[in-house]
């Protein structure tokens, strides 16, 4: 039987730390879109006792982001006093015997790279500035990290920046968002071929999400169109990751295929998030999956059931691979739903284990209070409240397996 997942908790680079004012999100703020992140959690000036905390309570690793905004505030600038926090950060993780699994890119980028270089859409943004930089903190912290995610839910962050138009660089053009996943993939793998020569492993990150077709009428036609946006939909979230993973191929739905040497096997582990699932009807709207199931404040809707669907899907589309949860939790006043939702995870990921499926970590988020940029500080989302007071969810992780 393979080993129960090990569970850590996770947390963002803006939801530790606060959004960098170097950042292109950091102008979100600023007017209003976003509520102010003023210094997250507290983390960074924190760490030196919330690590030892965070032991005591039985999380032996942590997804947590190296903010590149900080490291490299302007174009060729690396910032020694920032250098110097994020090792002093790892090296107190690595004290407290807790593994850090360190993010490249979870959603805010430097404004001179994103904006005034057009970031991944440029050329050389793509094949001179985001390797270079991923090859500078593969050397100055590999030592110091037990896994690498070049980028969290890349999915995501091209929907928001390029259809939806929420996120920099404000876009909202199908053209442009099949582009911009695209080129997500490539440089996700990218960074892959070069983290491979350290000793870490590194994981992709599929951000996934079951989506179920929905109608409000009875009419047989509504049903046909919901189900095509359906496949629409997972071929390009999910699907493209089969052909890119096991065929060597980068399919994205309307573009040229892009076969790359190396790319089919590559990872050292298929991560995943997983924060729900989703109904999507005829007309493009959406709604909960099931359709009763209660949304948290963030949006999200919590199926615990999902999460064991997923991952049995991913089982069967990576037969022999390794697996690794790397993001779910619950955005909520309420801890007894946290930590309802916090058992039934704990149960798929134990579910999966006994039919010999290695999920090898799984990481909630998160593990103290922090910013979210859908609500801000207004609604907690932690095991622990910003005072370090332990909810009674907390208990229910340092009980899982070690």
């Amino acid at each position: 039987m393979t080993d129960p997942a090990l569970w850590g908790i996770a947390t963002t680079a803006a939801g530790g730390e606060g959004l960098s004012d170097r950042s292109d999100w950091s102008t979100l703020t600023t007017d209003g879109t976003l509520p102010d992140s003023v210094i997250g959690s507290g983390f960074g000036f924190e760490y030196r006792s919330d690590l030892p905390m965070l032991a005591e309570a039985g999380i032996p690793a942590m997804r947590w982001t190296i903010d590149w905004s900080r490291l490299e505030p302007r174009p060729g600038h690396w910032d020694s006093d920032a250098v110097d926090h994020v090792s002093d950060i790892l090296k107190a993780a690595r004290d407290a015997g807790i593994d850090v699994w360190a993010v490249l890119h979870d959603g805010p980028l430097p404004g001179w790279f994103s904006e005034d270089q057009r970031g991944f859409d440029d050329a050389d943004g793509l094949r001179l500035t985001w390797p270079r930089h991923v090859d500078r903190v593969a050397e100055t912290f590999g030592d110091l990290v037990a896994a690498w995610v070049p980028i969290l839910d890349p999915y995501t962050r091209a929907l928001e920046g390029h259809l939806v138009g929420s996120r920099p660089p404000y876009k909202a053009e199908p053209g442009k968002f099949l582009e911009a996943l695209h080129t997500l993939h490539r440089a996700s793998f990218e960074a892959n071929r070069l983290l491979r020569s350290g000793t870490p492993p590194v994981a992709v990150c599929i951000d996934t999400c079951p989506v179920e077709p929905g109608v409000m009428s009875r009419e047989p036609d509504e049903r046909d169109a919901a189900r095509k946006r359906v496949e629409s939909v997972d071929r390009l979230r999910f699907g493209s990751w089969i052909r890119e993973l096991n065929d060597g191929v980068i399919s994205i739905p309307g573009l040229a295929e892009r076969e790359i040497d190396g790319l089919a096997g590559a990872y050292d582990l298929v991560g995943f998030t997983y924060r729900g699932g989703s109904t999507l009807f005829a007309d493009g709207t959406t709604g909960p999956y099931p359709l009763d199931a209660p949304v948290a404040p963030d949006g999200h809707a919590p199926w615990t059931e999902g999460l064991g669907v997923t991952i049995r899907r991913l089982a069967d589309n990576f037969p022999g691979r390794k697996f690794a949860l790397l993001g779910t939790g619950l955005t909520a006043a309420e801890d007894d739903w946290r930590a309802e939702v916090l058992a039934g995870s704990l149960l798929e990921t134990q579910r999966a284990a006994d039919d010999d499926i290695a999920v090898t970590h799984a990481f909630w988020e998160s593990g103290i209070d922090g910013w979210t940029p859908e609500c801000g500080f207004d609604v907690p989302d932690g095991v622990f409240d910003r005072s370090r007071n332990p909810r009674d969810s907390a208990q229910l992780l340092r009980a899982t397996p070690r």
